[in-house]
């Protein structure tokens, strides 16, 4: 039974028509799956690694904020997406961490390789904030997902899936020449 099947006519507000309740977030929170859990795991590891928090602080506040109604899911974005979203306000909100001013270079002469490469993964996922499906198609690269597995992820058809990539790439590509 879906979500919004579950509203009764005694929850009907016209608000409820574009938002999904408190009630509905908490049922939506605990049915997520293992891969959606997954997924909001690694975006939290991406946005707290400047904070003093841990990523479990981010998503618990982020569950928190959603369920007390501070922040309200629109019916029009997938629950990944819209925890995405919460957690990168969270986190940008957050004091950073202060650090000692000596850097610490390995012996290749590189400063801390993880912390790049998230910047990195940050950085190249918040290109596609205005385009859902393709921070969706981003995401699952970056767990490893390759060919029809990206195209099913996606939910499109295999033209649109490689229009999709297309513009992705053309975007990337951009980025990285200025």
């Amino acid at each position: 039974m879906s979500l919004q099947a579950e509203v009764s006519a005694e929850t009907y507000t016209p608000a409820s028509a574009e938002t999904y309740t408190p009630a509905e977030v908490s049922q939506a929170i605990r049915y997520l799956s293992t891969e959606q859990k997954t997924l909001l795991v690694k975006i939290a590891k991406a946005y707290v690694w400047k904070t003093s928090y841990g990523y479990e602080d981010l998503i618990q506040e982020a569950f928190a904020r959603v369920l007390e109604g501070k922040r309200v899911w629109p019916r029009n974005l997938p629950i990944v997406v819209f925890l995405r979203g919460v957690m990168r306000s969270i986190a940008s909100d957050w004091p950073p961490e202060r650090h000692d001013d000596a850097v610490q270079v390995d012996e290749i002469g590189y400063v801390n390789h993880a912390a790049a490469a998230r910047i990195d993964a940050q950085k190249m996922l918040a290109l596609f904030d205005d385009d859902p499906i393709a921070q969706k198609i981003f995401v699952a690269m970056l767990e490893g997902a390759k060919g029809e597995e990206l195209r099913a992820l996606s939910g499109l058809a295999q033209k649109d899936y490689e229009t999709k990539r297309t513009k992705m790439r053309r975007r990337l590509e951009k980025v990285c020449h200025e």
